[in-house]
């Protein structure tokens, strides 16, 4: 049977292993390292950590005070830059490391990758924070209703009675208003209250198509190009047409909106196996991925964070309902629903 050697068992680690010397040289750097940052150590053994972490002076000051002060750090959270991808959360913990004579020889750091822990305090955050939102809306609609309904009626009333067409204008415009913000409250209470689903087997694919069908008819801007490239194997999912078709026809139609004149739409379907949701009670299988790509505008990475906070939009009109409307719908299917973009990308 073979040994296991110390180098063995820093390469099987979990956590990243970036070791330097007293000359702040990097001298151990395990294969989680490499993933994390998306660096080969042969490219990073022997160079500075200042070098090799140039956009992350956080961790070379780290590693300063560790081998200087005697500084020890534990589950230091920060965001650290990778080679190809965007950055990503991690947590670091540094500790000395002594010589068997106990010589100071260097200092050592685990990193941590936590994107997936904060992904799911996200959520969980998330869903606390559309609970109370949840409430307090449905009771706000329904305060706001009842005195709205008086409201138009005594403008129709007016209407009728005002032989001046310049002050009906005037009436008009209270009218439409009022049933602009009644359309708002009813979408408020689609939001809030819990509909039972009526699920049974449905042909995804025809659903896109009837997407499809609706936002061609619609009002779009010339030479919109819609791709669809669809897996003929996929099964048959158990769900409500109605919801999702509701969930499809306002990602479409937000991509629509940002491609402006000549853009692509892509949709495309395919099956993904052994993927697991991060709810208790799921269990890993497999699943059907729907995925509506643009070449649009792309979202600022703020925005990307408030995307599913109700009544957040960049739209003019807009009643920032419709993506948490969205997710709501997905949630309630065991779905998940994710965004990927960057400014100028789609």
């Amino acid at each position: 049977m073979k040994e296991i050697v110390y180098e063995d068992i820093v390469e099987s680690l979990g956590e990243g292993v970036v070791g330097v010397d007293t000359g702040m040289r990097v001298v151990v750097f395990n294969q989680t390292a490499e993933k994390i940052t998306e660096s080969s150590r042969s490219q990073v053994l022997g160079r500075n950590v200042k070098e090799v972490f140039a956009r992350d002076g956080w961790l070379f000051n780290l590693f300063e005070k560790t081998l200087t002060q005697g500084s020890l750090f534990t589950e230091y959270e920060e965001t650290l830059h990778r080679r190809f991808s965007g950055p990503v959360p991690v947590g670091v913990t540094t500790s000395q490391v002594f010589s068997s004579e106990g010589r100071l020889i260097g200092a050592v750091a685990l990193i941590r990758d936590l994107s997936g822990k904060k992904s799911l305090e996200t959520g969980s955050l998330r869903k606390e924070r559309l609970a109370y939102i949840g409430t307090f809306a449905s009771n706000l609609a329904h305060e706001i209703k009842n005195p709205l309904t008086g409201i138009r009626g005594a403008a129709q009333f007016l209407s009728r009675r005002f032989t001046d067409e310049s002050l009906r204008e005037y009436v008009d415009v209270i009218v439409k208003e009022a049933d602009r913000l009644n359309a708002i409250l009813n979408e408020l209470l689609n939001f809030t209250r819990s509909r039972r689903l009526r699920l049974r087997n449905i042909n995804i694919h025809r659903i896109l198509d009837t997407v499809v069908l609706l936002i061609k008819e619609a009002e779009h801007p010339a030479g919109l190009e819609i791709i669809r490239e669809y897996d003929p194997s996929l099964p048959e999912v158990y769900g409500d047409e109605n919801q999702l078709t509701q969930v499809f026809l306002n990602l479409v139609k937000n991509a629509r909106e940002a491609v402006g004149e000549g853009g692509r739409i892509w949709i495309r379907t395919r099956m993904v196996t052994d993927f697991y949701l991060f709810e208790r009670g799921s269990r890993g299988g497999k699943t059907v991925a729907v995925e509506i790509e643009d070449n649009g505008c792309g979202i600022e990475p703020d925005e990307l964070e408030k995307i599913f906070t109700p009544f957040f939009t960049t739209k003019p009109g807009g009643s920032g309902l419709g993506m948490p409307i969205s997710l709501k719908i997905i949630k309630e299917h065991r779905g998940l629903l994710k965004i990927d973009s960057q400014p100028g990308k789609g």
